[in-house]
């Protein structure tokens, strides 16, 4: 099929353009299956499985790997609920809520760039680098 074959071509180049660009792949240890079946109505069951995130992840371990470079497998539990700055739990988002608030520290972020700095963080990156990342990314918006 022409879409099919367009997404991979896609996943492909997006692959070895990651693998040129960086030395480690952090990525959320999801079991894509359990999302499909667990999805909470048919639609979104639907979409995650028409989204081929299996093959994107095949894809980019293996332009990776190909090339000598560090895939990190990363505890998915909790990633777009955890804060990354003190690691408090706001276990009343729901996947509709795009902005990140927690209830511990106050720190509000977009949810999928919290998440993103929560799977580096696990991935080994260094805190006070990230909070050096976040603070860069925050400071046009603050002033």
């Amino acid at each position: 099929s022409t879409i099919k074959d367009f997404r991979r071509d896609l996943f492909f180049k997006l692959g070895a353009l990651l693998a040129r660009g960086y030395d480690v792949l952090v990525l959320e240890d999801l079991d894509v299956r359990n999302l499909v079946q667990k999805g909470e109505n048919k639609k979104r069951r639907m979409r995650l499985y028409d989204s081929s995130f299996s093959e994107l992840r095949a894809v980019l371990k293996w332009q990776f790997r190909k090339r000598g470079k560090l895939v990190l497998p990363v505890p998915a539990y909790n990633t777009s609920r955890e804060c990354f700055l003190c690691g408090g739990i706001n276990k009343g988002l729901t996947l509709e809520d795009r902005v990140f608030l927690c209830l511990h520290c106050g720190f509000t972020l977009d949810r999928d760039l919290n998440a993103s700095l929560v799977l580096l963080k696990r991935g080994g990156c260094h805190p006070l680098c990230l909070r050096s990342f976040a603070h860069y990314l925050l400071y046009p918006l603050l002033g």
